[in-house]
């Protein structure tokens, strides 16, 4: 039987399981090529596109008819199908993926790193232009014994594909095919995949693996468990730095990219920051663009802290960093809130002083009882993670019935839509007894937030009754 018809075999056996849009994957060596089968179970439209620019590279394109197949050209990224505007409708083609990779060289798109292409599924996976109707997209992935496939999207139950919202494919988590190294991290309640990829690196794989293993469980000790069931985890070779930026990505799973350059060390690792910022994504919902700040200032806010709790920061430097960092986020005349800037300041440190101001304000208003703590692990519990998208208020307000309280909603209707005048950090470390001392902190237990200051820092509540003066 030929590859194609092998393929065609797969698509139509799977589609019994019941996926509204179903894809077989065959990876050529190098992952040069990747033929593909789709087979959409309902009337989809007659449009069929992939990510910018990739349509260059999908080639011998066709629609099932009859027992034949018919050739479809592209106009740019689109395909038209008559027949998936009809009904249930078969297509299949290959993409010149590495070919794409090293043109496209676009790290959301196509791109290349060392020997791995960074891919993510909606690049190699046809998708309707338009679907409004609910329903679950699946793939399965066959590989030659040279290349090893990474992927965000959450696995079947049984591990033979993977699995997501059809509303997700479009920004779907990210993907990888290369030779790359698995190892499966266990943090509490969950799992992180790791995909190392080869390169010049000064550690030992050892140490890499025990990074992650730290960060997952500090990450999963301040929410209680790690935030998603499953992430991935892609390890690349690169950068200026010892440990480079790292960026995560969810809708319909998790998964974070992380770049190691050279130079990096055990020490390195055992300091490193980026890593507990990432992973801090993963318990909270995707929400609009505008409240993009929400995220960046949550994972601001979050990590050092959640080091901290694991013993991996000093309660100092938590302190020293809220001082240096958080007047860069003081809101700007004429801003009229975070949700209407771009500003670095405001992404970051406007949003951590939301949640920093939010944390304070909910542990006074419950003598110490609740925290901003209570209204994550409560947003999580609810499926609010980085596997979905839901709208800003949706997540507020559950957080806010989780605390007994209305600060969150009411705290970004002030920073976020209305603008405010700068927040008085001075008046607020005096309060917390937080002292600024030659580039550094010093602390005053007799302050009147004092045990409230401790609190966040170990995750305890205050000691006594908790009531603040």
């Amino acid at each position: 039987m030929s590859a194609w018809g092998l393929l065609a075999a797969v698509a139509a056996a799977s589609a019994a399981s019941g996926p509204a849009w179903d894809y077989t994957v065959d990876a050529s060596a190098h992952a040069r090529e990747l033929t593909v089968v789709a087979r959409f179970s309902r009337a989809v439209g007659s449009a069929l596109t992939f990510d910018d620019g990739m349509g260059a590279f999908v080639e011998a394109f066709a629609m099932e008819r009859g027992p034949h197949w018919l050739a479809i050209p592209g106009h740019g990224d689109q395909f038209i199908v008559p027949a998936c505007e009809r009904g249930p409708c078969r297509v299949r083609y290959r993409v010149r993926l590495l070919e794409a990779a090293r043109t496209l060289d676009r790290r959301g798109v196509a791109h290349m790193n060392g020997e791995v292409v960074l891919a993510p599924p909606s690049s190699w996976l046809a998708r309707p232009l338009r679907d409004a109707k609910p329903g679950r997209y699946r793939f399965h992935v066959t590989l030659p014994a040279d290349v090893s496939f990474a992927t965000g999207v959450f696995p079947t139950d049984d591990g033979g594909a993977y699995e997501a919202p059809t509303h997700d494919l479009e920004q779907a988590p990210y993907s990888a095919f290369g030779p790359l190294e698995p190892v499966r991290v266990r943090a509490p309640g969950g799992v992180v995949d790791v995909a190392l990829a080869s390169g010049e690196w000064s550690v030992p794989r050892q140490d890499v693996v025990d990074w992650v293993e730290r960060s997952a469980r500090a990450v999963a000790g301040y929410y209680g468990t790690f935030p998603v069931p499953r992430a991935q985890v892609i390890v690349l070779p690169g950068g200026r730095r010892p440990i480079g930026f790292g960026t995560t990505l969810g809708n319909g799973g998790a998964s974070i990219i992380v770049w190691l350059g050279k130079g990096a060390s055990r020490a390195h690792l055992e300091r490193d920051w980026v890593l507990v910022h990432e992973m801090t994504h993963l318990g909270f919902p995707n929400v609009p663009r505008a409240q993009h700040w929400m995220e960046e200032g949550l994972a601001t806010y979050v990590e050092p802290i959640a080091r901290a709790r694991a013993g991996l920061l000093a309660e100092g430097e938590v302190w020293r960093g809220l001082v240096q960092g958080l007047p860069n986020g003081q809101p700007r005349p004429g801003e009229n809130g975070f949700d209407r800037t771009r500003r670095w300041g405001a992404l970051y440190w406007g949003g951590a002083m939301y949640w920093f101001l939010a944390d304070l304000q909910i542990r006074e208003r419950t003598a110490g009882r609740r925290s901003v703590d209570d209204a994550l692990r409560a947003i999580r519990a609810q499926g609010g993670t980085i596997a979905v998208s839901w709208p800003l208020a949706r997540a507020l307000e559950t957080g806010d019935r989780a605390t007994g309280t209305d600060v969150l909603t009411k705290l970004y209707a002030r920073l976020g839509t209305e603008g405010s005048a700068p927040v008085d950090l001075d008046a607020t470390w005096a309060r917390l007894g937080v002292r600024p001392d030659a580039g550094g902190v010093r602390f005053d237990d007799g302050a009147p937030l004092a045990a409230l200051r401790r609190a966040i820092t170990d995750g305890r509540e205050p000691a006594g009754d908790g009531r603040t003066e």
